[in-house]
């Protein structure tokens, strides 16, 4: 059986969307499922050992890019082809591709419902990971707990040891895409000096990309934004001994991997975008959760202590 899932960005949509690929292998043994996405997320795919083939789409050539991968998906008649991004682009894609069952997410939007079947649209406001295993309790009428495989990269071991990083230390991802998602710098600088003053023997790794580095000032922390890549997240990972950060990819990763991760919830709706798969802790500004800067660093810490103790 093939079978085509749409679901080409971004980091942490597709972390929360590889559980339906998860089910659809515990249900169809043997399938062979392809997985379109964007260039810039293709490494998240590599390191899931559920998803058989690749298919890039350049996001960054418009027009042209579409009709690229149309080419590419239309070279095979599937099965069955998902989409889970629920955009008029991926309907689109979905609409010319050739396939036997089309099938779309719930909670369809830009008019991409009339393109293909949306199922289940009342369960359209459920948490994410949930929301896309609706597409495989439509088919088989069964209820799947949200689980993941991920393949490590071992060389994640040499960029700590180059580093300087050895033990268990706390991962800190302090920059996020989106308004309203970042915790301020002065903020993760306190909660270092916090976490420091009473956990002195513990280092603390800020990850993020290369346009990151040197963005928090310390000498109590070790820099390693830029230095390393997705497909080496889940081994640095597994060796930290908690991570912190944002409604962000790589702390859903974290989450996943069954880290302990808390989460500073801004400008995100928690019901949607919130983790269901392994240890976390999410902390919110119940007044105004727009303002995620109120969330103290004193808070954090005290949930770090919890986590630890």
């Amino acid at each position: 059986m093939k079978i085509l899932i749409i679901k080409p960005s971004s980091f942490g949509d597709i972390v929360q969307a590889l559980p339906c690929a998860n089910a659809l292998k515990q249900i169809y043994h043997g399938c062979e499922i392809s997985w379109v996405v964007f260039n810039r997320w293709s490494s998240i795919i590599t390191i899931c050992p559920d998803i058989d083939k690749i298919i890039i789409w350049d996001r960054k050539k418009g027009l042209k890019g579409f009709f690229d991968v149309l080419k590419k998906v239309s070279e095979t008649e599937y099965d069955l082809i998902i989409d889970l991004q629920g955009l008029l682009r991926s309907a689109l894609l979905a609409k010319f591709a050739r396939a036997k069952i089309k099938l779309g997410v719930p909670g369809m939007k830009e008019s991409s419902k009339f393109l293909i079947k949306e199922v289940y649209p009342k369960s359209a406001m459920i948490n994410a990971t949930l929301r896309n295993l609706e597409l495989v309790h439509f088919l088989t009428g069964k209820k799947f707990y949200p689980e993941i495989n991920i393949k490590v990269n071992t060389n994640s071991n040499k960029i700590l040891q180059d580093n300087g990083v050895s033990g268990y230390f706390i991962s800190l991802f302090p920059f996020a895409r989106g308004k309203g998602k970042d915790w301020s710098v002065f903020n993760y600088n306190k909660l270092i000096n916090l976490i420091k003053r009473e956990y002195f023997d513990i280092q603390i790794v800020v990850l993020g990309v290369i346009k990151d580095f040197g963005k928090i000032r310390s000498d109590k922390i070790v820099d390693l934004c830029g230095k390393t890549k997705i497909e080496n997240l889940a081994g640095i990972l597994l060796k930290s001994k908690i991570a912190i950060g944002a409604d962000t990819g790589p702390m859903h990763l974290s989450s996943v991997l069954q880290i302990p991760s808390i989460f500073i919830f801004g400008n995100s709706n928690i019901n949607e975008t919130a983790p269901c798969i392994g240890k976390f802790s999410l902390l919110l500004n119940n007044t105004n959760p727009k303002n995620i800067n109120d969330i103290k660093p004193e808070t954090v810490f005290a949930e770090i202590k919890k986590w630890i103790n």
